[in-house]
């Protein structure tokens, strides 16, 4: 069973392209790269185009072997600029440590992008004397076929798939209906038009998720005398021995409300950083949105990785870094909802590493979102039968604009003041709330709601500061 589910072919990309920090005699000299590549016996060749780029695009495919994991290991990817005599170094470790293992193989390839190795530029160095010559902007992914294909169109590099998707947000979808409303009335001979086909179901399924804490982590191991223990030496650098580790924790999402940082399985989301502790508390709270396949498919469960950060930097500045930080384990969270609950778990996980081994708990709660204002609106209108009327569809659009004006109105304030509004000081809602109405501000508000009703006379003077000034004041004082 074990080696029917093991993840045997893989698919890989490789992109080079542009070039920088070149001096003219150095940008002549690079005519054509060459490489030999790890997955054919047969080198590559290319031509740098007319517009000083190589613009290699090489899709391959690989079996998941022993002779694949040996290519890969401890290994780099040479490319070769010529007679520039440049070389460009492509790290493909990380390829290793990805597909050794069947388990972890087979949770990557479920994801959404694939394992990349770098992406973006990387430094061109001398062949004889190491010194840097310039910068090449370079791509290398190794996944499955679907997880290539999006990160292809993602970047723009598939262009036949690069088409404008459907409209599926809410303002997109009023905006249809409110154009099927205002679309002249059919005449008597035409037959009636059916009405709009409802909005499709949401293709993705959002909750929120509340990670507390973990407890019962490991201390960072320490290192003897050993020669296998030496070899990790360096490693003790980043990580002290003996000391608790630094720790947070990622998790990847279609869409979420914190956030994102680069790993090597693209984009992920993370909770802050609790510096030397086995009990760390994060205290985090996101909103989550993900591939309705969660709620359906009893296999595909929802990841989180503990992360252990890397000795903080001297000016104390630091943030989750997974490419470049170590990894505790992970904790599976259930999503079906054929799961007790409902498939919301709430509790405690156990944490496990990649020999299977549990590495302490962690405390996580998945949570129903609260109903959005559209959901509400459409039930209201279900409830009174009122669909005929649309009247859905209006109160969406004037709340919809509302929002922005209150959204450029909070923009203006900062711009104004200089400081970001900070809550619950700008509530509004308590700010509403503890407001003490007195007789002389409801004969001022009635003033104004009057003068509101009444209709300006035509021909009427505007008014002016003279007029203005000429109003007596109030019994208070106040003018």
């Amino acid at each position: 069973m074990a080696e029917t589910n093991k993840v045997r072919l893989l698919r890989g990309y490789l992109y080079a392209g542009e070039l920088r920090q070149l001096t003219a005699e150095n940008q002549s000299a690079c005519q054509e790269l060459s490489l030999q590549p790890f997955w054919q016996t047969q080198p590559l060749l290319v031509k740098i185009g007319d517009g000083g780029s190589f613009e290699l695009q090489e899709q391959f495919a690989i079996i998941n072997d022993e002779r694949f994991l040996q290519s890969v290991e401890r290994q780099q990817l040479l490319l070769e600029l010529r007679p520039l005599s440049g070389l460009v170094r492509l790290p493909l470790h990380q390829f290793f440590i990805a597909y050794r293992d069947a388990s972890i193989t087979n949770h990557l390839c479920k994801g959404k992008l694939p394992v990349i190795s770098i992406d973006g530029w990387a430094p061109i160095v001398s062949s004889e004397t190491q010194s840097p010559l310039g910068e090449l902007k370079v791509l290398l992914a190794i996944g499955s076929e679907s997880q290539i294909a999006q990160l292809k169109q993602q970047r723009g590099f598939d262009q036949d798939n690069n088409q404008v998707s459907a409209p599926n947000s809410t303002t997109d979808l009023l905006d249809m209906l409110q154009n099927a409303i205002t679309a002249p009335a059919p005449s008597s001979s035409t037959p009636a038009m059916p009405p709009p086909p409802a909005p499709p179901a949401p293709s993705n399924f959002s909750f929120q998720l509340r990670i507390v804490g973990a407890a019962g982590l490991p201390l960072n191991p320490g290192y003897g005398k050993s020669k296998k223990q030496a070899k990790r030496q360096s490693a003790a650098k980043r990580f002290p021995p003996n000391e608790a580790p630094n720790t947070y924790v990622t998790f990847q999402a279609v869409n979420c409300n914190s956030q994102t940082y680069k790993s090597h399985e693209g984009l992920v989301y993370a909770t802050p950083i609790v510096p030397r502790s086995t009990k760390p508390q994060w205290l985090s709270k996101f909103r989550v949105e993900v591939s309705r396949d969660y709620r359906s498919n009893p296999q595909k469960l929802f990841i989180l990785k503990l992360w252990k950060k890397a000795i903080v930097s001297p000016n104390g500045i630091t943030e989750p870094s997974p490419h470049e930080d170590a990894i505790i384990g992970f904790a599976a969270l259930n999503l079906n909802q054929k799961q007790p609950g409902g498939g919301f778990p709430s509790g405690w996980h156990n944490i496990v590493d990649f020999n299977g081994r549990v590495t302490g708990g962690i405390e996580a709660h998945v949570e129903p979102t609260p109903p959005s204002v559209d959901t509400v609106i459409d039930q209201f209108e279900r409830s009174m039968e009122l669909g005929h009327l649309q009247l859905g569809q209006a109160i969406k659009r004037k709340y919809t604009e509302l929002e922005e004006i209150s959204q450029r109105l909070r923009s203006r304030l900062v711009d104004v003041t200089g400081e970001t509004l900070k809550f619950p000081e700008f509530d509004v809602d308590s700010a509403l709330d503890s407001w003490q109405q007195d007789g002389d501000d409801d004969d001022l508000a009635e003033d104004f709601e009057r003068a509101l009703r009444t209709p300006t006379p035509p021909g009427s003077p505007s008014p002016s500061t003279s007029s203005a000034a000429q109003n007596p004041r109030n019994a208070n004082g106040q003018e």
